[in-house]
């Protein structure tokens, strides 16, 4: 996938779905798959989306890292993506973001977006508005239906209300694939090593939405081979104060050596139980021991 940070025009005929793509949920799976259909039609499939978030109080809430983003839309069969600083169109017009963006630049011969799309400055413009202009400009638009999924709308916003509440099972249904994260394991305070339960530490990207705190059953890949993981998302309040948030995993059943550095793909399955103060490390030591099990168990039946 040719990935574009800045409006370089394309001569291809193109199919290109619009949207932010936060997530790339089950509802942006329908905008991006159906561009993508297009390529057996001669076109080719292009996402156009943003490096940050349009909306200011979703910067510090984001359901997926750049990097994800890139992964799921190459997966989903799109050839080309721009994904552009808002700041460069935010003052264009409805009229002005359709000429000289999705025609001179995108060369689109049909546009695909969500029910709910906004485009234009301030936001002005409706899906009404992006089939009137384009008709006029020999664009076809198609306008996807919401997706329905255990009586919710798909959205971002939906997401990350269930993550919020630890609800990850519904999230993930949602999503369409399992949250977690990708990111090399640093070097902690080697606590767990000492306690028999050594851990996986990865940092949170700044942007990125907290679930809920709490111990989870998670799968954990390393270099292709997945593990049985239980992943504490929080704070460490036995261990000390002013920790910053942390994905934290242990692999009950792995034998391997040291992970320092190794690429690590966590992704959480089910919420076990809320993250909690214990008096001493022995007690904590028991706890991890137990969420170890049940997490064993979970994600057995899971299989």
């Amino acid at each position: 996938m040719q990935v574009f940070k800045d409006l370089i025009p394309t001569t291809e005929y193109t199919a290109v779905a619009l949207g932010y793509f936060d997530g790339v949920h089950m509802g942006h799976r329908e905008v991006l798959k159906a561009a993508a259909k297009c390529k057996k039609l001669g076109l080719t499939p292009v996402a156009f989306t943003f490096s940050s978030t349009p909306k200011a109080k979703d910067i510090h809430n984001q359901l997926s890292t750049y990097e994800e983003k890139c992964r799921l839309f190459e997966s989903l069969g799109i050839e080309i993506l721009y994904i552009i600083d808002f700041d460069k169109i935010r003052r264009k017009s409805p009229e002005e973001f359709v000429l000289e963006i999705v025609k001179n630049v995108f060369n689109a011969k049909k546009v695909f977006c969500g029910f709910n799309y906004r485009f234009g400055k301030n936001g002005t413009g409706s899906t009404e508005d992006l089939i009137n202009i384009c008709s006029e400009n020999s664009i076809e638009v198609y306008v996807s239906e919401p997706v329905i999924i255990d009586d919710t709308v798909v959205s971002s916003t939906a997401i990350r209300k269930l993550l919020q509440e630890g609800k990850i099972q519904q999230a993930n249904k949602l999503l369409g694939y399992d949250y977690g994260m990708v990111s090399l394991a640093v070097e902690g305070n080697h606590i767990g090593t000492l306690m028999d339960t050594p851990t996986i530490n990865q940092p949170f990207e700044k942007d990125i939405i907290l679930p809920k705190f709490g111990v989870y059953a998670s799968i954990v890949k390393i270099e292709n081979t997945s593990h049985f993981g239980v992943t504490n998302i929080g704070v460490k309040p036995t261990i000390g104060k002013n920790i910053a948030p942390l994905c934290e995993t242990w692999l009950p059943l792995y034998k391997g050596g040291e992970l320092y550095g190794k690429r690590i793909n966590t992704r959480l399955k089910a919420f076990i139980r809320p993250e909690q103060k214990f008096k001493d490390l022995a007690e904590l030591q028991k706890a991890i021991k137990n969420d170890g099990n049940t997490a064993i168990k979970i994600l057995e039946n899971m299989k």
